[in-house]
């Protein structure tokens, strides 16, 4: 099946775990329950954008910032 093209450009980062995160997170992957690490992550800070004290201090910065509404 070919890949879906991102429509987003997506940048790369570097990140550094524990070992025994790392083993939980692979637990969760052989589980089928994310496609890799970097979707794991991905998903995890999506659901933790979610809460409401995150939200609060996005929306102060883009009241400081009124060009990042149009992203």
């Amino acid at each position: 099946m070919p890949r879906k093209k991102n429509k987003v450009p997506l940048e790369r980062v570097s990140l550094r775990f524990p070992s025994e995160l790392l083993v939980r997170m692979d637990r969760l992957i052989e589980r089928g329950l994310f496609k890799s690490r970097s979707h794991l992550v991905k998903e995890a800070l999506k659901e933790l954008l979610k809460d409401p004290k995150y939200q609060e201090a996005l929306r102060e910065e883009e009241d400081d910032f009124p060009t990042l509404r149009g992203r």
